[in-house]
């Protein structure tokens, strides 16, 4: 998980003959080791690494492979060529920023949720977020972090996606009310929105917006019902911040005491207000 302000390092750092220091996340400590990359695994990682393993064998590749753990105890996955999106301070890269980005990232998101018709979750295995949730009908397990920062631009002009840390299972609309907030942006702060992507007009936005939901190819029920979706994802991303911080998760307390549970709030408020100019660019009807 990530919010826009956050500070990343600059260019990654050599550590030994063999590890590179890999920077931009929040939340855990990556090295690239030649063609894979290894982090700091848990309780869920089992639970990530089967659904990993599901998507490769549906041939879905624009996510990392699971190769299971290192010495170390280390998760360990393939490295993913490309460039990354960013995470502050610099500034997203043009590439995605464009209405076919948005369109490409709302396509991967069907692709995912696609992809995985026919996995059974192991009950055994839990998640890191609600590890007993159980899948439900007409769910999918929902990564809960597609942003700007968690996605690679690969060589071939498509979109990849890591870190799957808080996958589990949920609605599909979880998944597109995210992009939807990272993407478009959906940010109450004009200052951080110029940081991050320069000038970006009210117009550009809706813009933005209606391309996501026209990439996921959302049907008539689905883009009315993630305007309510996408407030609730913020409120639910701001929950989570402040459950993990109160379990003592060092990185969690660290982002609860630098805001990251009060900016989603500021956000939904933002969004609701402005509400009706979101759904009416996202209606099946709309002129695109």
């Amino acid at each position: 998980m990530a919010y826009p302000d956050r500070v990343a390092a600059g260019e990654n750092e050599r550590v030994g003959a063999q590890e590179e220091v890999l920077h931009g996340g929040n939340t855990g400590h990556v090295v690239r080791v030649a063609d894979t990359v290894r982090r700091r695994a848990g309780h869920w990682t089992p639970a990530v690494h089967a659904l990993l393993e599901h998507l490769a064998e549906a041939g879905f590749d624009a996510v990392p492979r699971p190769l299971g753990t290192d010495e170390q105890g280390r998760e360990v996955l393939t490295y993913v060529e490309g460039v990354a999106g960013a995470l502050g301070p610099q500034r997203l890269p043009a590439a995605f920023q464009t209405l076919d980005a948005c369109r490409a990232i709302g396509a991967w998101l069907r692709g995912f949720h696609d992809a995985q018709e026919g996995f059974l979750p192991d009950p055994a295995l839990p998640w890191r977020v609600s590890p007993g949730r159980p899948l439900r009908p007409g769910e999918v397990v929902v990564h809960h972090d597609v942003g700007t920062y968690n996605t690679v631009l690969r060589p071939d002009g498509s979109f990849a996606v890591i870190d799957f840390d808080f996958a589990s299972p949920g609605d599909p609309l979880e998944d597109l009310a995210y992009i939807l907030w990272s993407w478009t942006p959906l940010w109450h702060d004009p200052r951080a929105v110029r940081r991050e992507m320069g000038e970006v007009t009210m117009a550009d936005r809706l813009h933005k917006f209606a391309a996501l939901v026209d990439g996921y190819g959302a049907d008539a029920g689905q883009r009315a019902r993630v305007i309510d979706a996408v407030p609730e994802c913020m409120e639910g991303h701001a929950r989570t911040v402040e459950e993990l911080a109160a379990e003592g998760d060092p990185a969690f307390v660290r982002m609860h005491a630098e805001g990251h549970a009060d900016r989603p709030r500021r956000d939904a408020a933002w969004f609701v207000r402005r509400r009706d100019l979101f759904a009416a660019a996202a209606a099946p009807d709309a002129t695109r």
